[in-house]
């Protein structure tokens, strides 16, 4: 039995393998006709009136359906319907940001026969587009180039940014990146710059990212200098601040290499660009030894106060003095790298506090000694600094004992940071008009109320001041309503902005701008007039407030400990004094 079924199913393998290949693909197709029979089949039951009469509609109208319930707007036409919107009636959907919903039908097909059109790779890259989400970043910056245009650019304009962006591009920045950059060229061209400030720019930008910068902290910087600008300090400035200080510390190095050249030359030593006494240890130092030498006692003796003398008096702010010991790599012979560097630890340390004793034995002069021990250190180094040539540790000089000056360049960008802290000024930070005993008056209100020389009319909640009889201490005028009259900060929020307030804490600058002796009631034009302008720029037309004005301020400035600046300081001693007299 088992050869007979096993024969059987031989002989039905060999059938069907046996057919020839007209038989095999008729039989291939009677099963593909077979399953399209059963599907056409499934539709039919699907055919329900809609779907009928969707299918009653032109091919080209069929496509516009199918395009709109697939992009949204099928179903944005649906709730507009819902909501009342009568579509027979072009002004009922005049919403700009709506128009592309409502785009005439003849347009689709016009674009739908010209895609149709084009070359199989287009559309296949217009494919692409769509399938890998690019074609909405194409879209950001389609709009952007849109912005530009409609904002009167020159076509060269255009043409000038694409290169600024294809700059960029290159360097590996995102579509966003690109994006935010032209927003900042956008920004700088605005302010005047020239093309070519522009492509600095873009090559500023882009050594910053070379630098490990963020786009965030490049915006940030875009934003603070636009901020310093407004305020006056332009670009230029901060550049001239730099150039004060580098000025400074090249005419440190001159007074040094004037006073001390020949000393310093005389041992063997030399006076490098940075203002550092640099000194070879083979003429101050036996060798292994810390002791110091005659040679080395006759150098300090001759150089330590008109070295430490130079420095305090060279109006650079100095942040320490240094005496470094330095030492090559080498030790004593057989010693390990680690016992090479322990020992080399050790020897330059005792080194370098040993100058530091005796070159304070030798300075006489009470201010200069206190300076110099509010400021040196000593310092060995071991063999972490070595001097190389040529890619190779030149021993000899490396073993050397360096006389170094700090500058404090913090404190030129602790200035520079403060500058742009006080130019972004805030106005928000100091919040509005408080109601601080909750009885819906605000202080505008309580100071309208308490400052009327005639009767206060309220509205009809009891919480606003409608009229009542002011006199202007500014110009001597009378009003009567509320709406012609502001409630001034006789010192002004800016301005305690740009001296100090700019630090406060939100509580602080509230209370501030809430403080009653600080404010007046005042015409609105006048207080328009007066900005944010102190009283060096600005006083009131009644000559005869003018003393009260500024003795007033002063007393402000005063109880709040905002600074002023020394030239500033005189200028308004020198006013007080002139009206006050």
């Amino acid at each position: 039995m088992s050869d007979v079924s096993h024969t059987d199913r031989s002989y039905r393998r060999g059938a069907i393998m046996g057919l020839t290949m007209a038989e095999a693909f008729i039989l291939i197709a009677f099963a593909l006709l077979l399953l399209f029979a059963f599907w056409q089949w499934e539709k039919e039951k699907e055919n329900t009136p809609e779907v009928r009469a969707f299918r009653e509609l032109p091919y080209d109208q069929r496509q516009t359906v199918l395009g709109a319930s697939r992009d949204g707007s099928l179903e944005a036409f649906i709730v507009l319907k819902e909501q009342g919107v009568d579509f027979a009636t072009p002004a009922s959907v005049e919403n700009p940001k709506e128009k592309w919903r409502f785009i005439d039908q003849d347009e689709v097909l016009r674009l739908m026969d010209a895609a149709s059109q084009l070359p199989e790779d287009m559309q296949r890259d217009l494919a692409d587009l769509v399938e890998n989400k690019k074609a909405q970043e194409v879209l950001k910056e389609m709009a952007l180039l849109e912005e530009l245009v409609e904002s009167g650019r020159e076509v060269a304009d255009l043409i000038a940014k694409s290169k600024i962006a294809s700059q960029v591009e290159a360097s590996g920045l995102s579509v966003d990146e690109l994006l935010a950059t032209a927003q900042i060229v956008e920004s700088l061209d605005s302010s005047g710059h020239s093309f070519e400030e522009l492509v600095a720019a873009a090559t500023a930008i882009d050594a910053m990212r070379e630098e490990g910068r963020t786009l965030e902290e490049l915006l940030a910087t875009a934003r603070t200098l636009a901020a310093l600008e407004q305020a006056g300090q332009t670009l230029e400035g901060i550049s001239q601040k730099i150039r004060n200080v580098e000025a400074q510390e090249a005419a440190l190095v001159g007074a040094l290499q004037r006073e001390l050249g020949s000393i310093v030359s005389k041992v063997g030593g030399r006076i490098d660009d940075t203002g550092a006494i640099i000194l070879p240890d083979n003429v101050l130092f036996e060798q292994g030894k810390a002791s110091i030498t005659p040679v080395l006692a006759k150098f300090l003796a001759d150089a330590c106060e008109p070295w430490l003398t130079v420095l305090k008096n060279s109006g650079v702010e100095i942040l320490e003095v240094k005496i470094e010991g330095h030492a090559s790599s080498e030790w004593r012979s057989g010693s390990s790298a680690r016992q090479a560097y322990l020992g080399n630890l050790d020897l330059s340390q005792r080194r370098s506090q040993a100058v530091s004793r005796v070159c304070l034995d030798f300075v006489k002069t009470p201010e200069t000694l206190e300076w110099a021990r509010k400021h040196m250190i000593a310092v060995g180094y071991s063999s972490v600094r070595p001097v190389m040539r040529d890619g190779q540790e030149d021993r000899t000089a490396s073993r050397r004992v360096v006389f170094s000056a700090t500058p404090n360049r913090e404190a030129l960008l602790d200035e520079i940071e403060t500058d742009a802290v006080a130019a972004s000024y805030d106005r928000s930070s100091f919040g509005g008009w408080a109601d601080q005993d909750g009885d819906c008056k605000s202080t505008r209100h309580e100071m309208l109320s308490e400052l009327s020389v005639g009767p206060i009319q309220w509205s009809r909640d009891s919480c606003r001041v409608v009229r009542g009889r002011w006199t202007d201490s500014y110009t001597g005028r009378t009003f009567t309503s509320a709406s012609d009259v502001d409630i001034d900060h006789l010192v002004p929020l800016k301005w305690a902005w740009d001296h100090g307030a700019h630090s406060w804490s939100d509580e602080k600058k509230h209370q501030f701008a809430n403080d009653r002796s600080n404010l007046f009631v005042v015409e609105s034009s006048v207080n328009t007039e007066k900005s944010s302008q102190g009283p060096t720029s600005w006083l009131p037309p009644n000559a005869r407030f003018r003393c009260q004005y500024v003795t007033r301020f002063a007393q402000v400035v005063l109880k709040y400990d905002l600074a002023l600046e020394s030239d500033e300081e005189a200028s308004f001693g020198a006013l007080v004094e002139s009206l006050c007299e």
